[in-house]
């Protein structure tokens, strides 16, 4: 009987070892998850931060619109695919844009990126960074626009009236 006594014992405190080294290892998991998330969000937050965009000038046509859009903040915009373009009507509301390498109505076509004196881009050429202007074309159908939006792929955004 002491036999079974200690054998017991022994799975016992082996049983309470391994539960412990699981709850342990899953603790740090965990911790190490949500670590990384907040991480990722922290740099998500900062790149917003450094984000600003203003509108400097519009011109209009027939059922075409161009803008001159500065980047005034601090991060360069890489992925242009991901900018949307929205128009208000009074009437319907808002009205999203999608970019297109080819001008065509319901998206917004890439005009040119200048520097800020107004000569070629010359340094990463195809992505927008601060200090840059971005021309940019809208074609659009059915719709008295009133007001423009572009937002960035972070989620920043500039407002202008269109006249």
């Amino acid at each position: 009987m002491a036999a079974a006594s200690l054998i017991a014992t022994a799975l016992g405190i082996v049983l309470l070892l391994l539960t412990a080294y699981f709850l342990a290892g899953g603790a740090l998991g965990a911790i190490g998850v949500v670590s990384d998330a907040q991480k990722d969000m922290t740099s998500v937050q900062v790149k917003m931060l450094g984000t600003s965009a203003s509108v400097l000038n519009s011109k209009s046509g027939d059922s075409l619109l161009f803008f001159e859009i500065m980047n005034d903040g601090r991060e360069p915009i890489r992925d242009m695919e991901a900018i949307d373009v929205y128009l208000n009507d009074q009437t319907i509301g808002w009205t999203r844009f999608t970019y297109s390498h080819t001008p065509g109505t319901g998206h917004w076509t890439k005009v040119k990126i200048t520097a800020g004196d107004y000569t070629a881009e010359k340094i990463y050429t195809g992505q927008w960074d601060p200090g840059e202007i971005l021309n940019i074309s809208v074609t659009y159908s059915d719709i008295a626009p009133n007001y423009f939006k572009i937002v960035t792929p972070n989620g920043v955004g500039a407002l202008y009236p269109v006249s």
